[in-house]
């Protein structure tokens, strides 16, 4: 059985289809890439999964449940985790205060009850020591007590990691995750998402548009050109066919 399985998938606003009869299936332990020109709908496939958008129809199942059937704030104890476009950290709090926020999600209680004291201390301390490991594996554990206000960009990169990390999901998925890094950062990141792939045991979904990282790390490639599937396969088979190259030179820059 898949771990992901979306079938048939659509989404409309108003009069468009933002995406139209999606189908395709991730293994276990599998990096699986998704990439399409912008409004293809990727993201919008990922807030799908993450129940922030409900689709107009087709079913999408984790490890055989019916993601559709749960609320969104059930997603993330089931083993579903992703980090955004955009770095959604609080500036204000500690390396090891974000990280817990991600750990929380799957705790039985909030992060702020047990900051405030309110309880739940034990958990707050088996939380707080997950995440320190996490920390420690990602060569972060020296910036746990720093605020990540002025910390380099792709420093917070990998703290959004860390923290999405916290959470214990099977599936993590990664929107956009090389977007205002350099190359060198880029390469970083590529290792990484291996290194995490295998130590922890993770399936991973990746949005990206930097081709060269994404044709070396995944071992499949779904492509999309508005809402729809155009192409599927191996890196090597998508990277020859005309109707990828004909979607990715139609695309306005």
């Amino acid at each position: 059985m898949p771990l992901l399985e979306i079938e048939d998938v659509g989404v409309r606003f108003g009069g468009v289809n933002a995406l139209d009869g999606l189908s395709f299936t991730i293994d276990s332990a599998s990096i699986c890439a998704l990439i399409g020109p912008n409004g293809a709908g990727k993201t919008t496939l990922f807030n799908v999964v993450s129940r922030i958008y409900q689709p107009t129809q087709g079913r999408v199942r984790f490890e055989g449940t019916d993601l559709l059937s749960l609320p969104a704030h059930k997603i993330s104890g089931l083993g579903v985790g992703r980090t955004f476009q955009n770095l959604a950290l609080v500036p204000g709090l500690s390396v090891l205060e974000n990280v817990m926020v991600g750990a929380h999600a799957r705790s039985s209680g909030g992060f702020w009850m047990c900051t405030l004291r309110l309880g739940q201390r034990r958990e707050e301390r088996r939380i707080a020591g997950r995440s320190r490991e996490i920390l420690d594996r990602l060569h972060l554990g020296h910036l746990a007590e720093r605020p990540c206000a002025g910390l380099p960009f792709g420093t917070l990169k990998r703290i959004e990691f860390a923290r999405a990390l916290a959470g214990e999901p099977k599936l993590l998925m990664l929107d956009e995750p090389a977007s205002g890094l350099t190359h060198g950062e880029v390469d970083e990141l590529a290792d990484l998402i291996r290194q995490i792939r295998s130590e922890f045991g993770l399936t991973v979904l990746l949005v990206e548009h930097h081709m060269s990282m994404v044709m070396a790390l995944s071992e499949k490639v779904v492509v999309m050109d508005l809402g729809r599937k155009i192409a599927e396969g191996t890196p090597a088979e998508v990277r020859d066919d005309q109707r990828v190259i004909g979607a990715y030179l139609g695309a306005s820059s």
